[in-house]
């Protein structure tokens, strides 16, 4: 998946049908690479679009444009960090974590699928985190959350961008200064 982008983008609707429409609006509009296009829980319509920055702006200019009222929420970042790739595609089940300090734990939670990406994109890139699972919105109502590990400094640091790239979005931010033993590797079960 090193590949992709660098430029994300991501467009939430409240329609299924409306977002067939939408993610072929923005395929032809530009030559993007289409990460998902898929219903998820609530009834929500996720569309993920990957590829340069210019052409990703402008598949999104389509896809807003195609959306008409059907539009949760959008997503447009020029340049991901690099590890959230690898968590957009399919839930990471923490079985599969592998390295990193796991010195406290955050656990953000937002309404939409863009605000979790959009917290975990900022949390990554203010401290030194590891990234350790998201769900969006399949089996969870149409919410989103993703956890993180790392030394306790760089957790709040990380859980402070987040709370801000979220907003009125994020429902719970909780921070775990120091998590049992049995929960390390299995923050999230399923």
């Amino acid at each position: 998946m090193a590949d992709r982008g660098p430029a994300l983008g991501i467009l939430e609707l409240s329609l299924i049908a409306r977002g067939v429409v939408v993610a072929d609006a923005m395929m032809k509009r530009a030559e993007v690479e289409l990460v998902a296009s898929r219903p998820v829980s609530g009834g929500k319509h996720l569309v993920l679009i990957a590829g340069q920055v210019d052409v990703v702006g402008e598949a999104m200019d389509a896809g807003r444009a195609a959306a008409t009222g059907a539009a949760v929420d959008d997503l447009f970042i020029p340049l991901l960090f690099e590890p959230l790739w690898q968590l957009l595609a399919e839930p990471v089940h923490p079985a599969a974590w592998t390295g990193g300090p796991v010195g406290a734990v955050a656990i953000v939670e937002t309404q939409t699928v863009c605000a979790a990406v959009a917290a975990a994109d900022a949390a990554g890139k203010a401290a030194l985190v590891a990234l350790r699972d998201m769900r969006l919105a399949t089996g969870i109502s149409g919410k989103a959350f993703f956890t993180m590990t790392g030394d306790l400094p760089d957790i709040e640091a990380a859980a402070a961008a987040a709370r801000d790239a979220a907003s009125s979005r994020l429902l719970l931010l909780e921070v775990i200064a120091r998590p049992a033993p049995e929960l390390v590797g299995r923050l999230v079960f399923g």
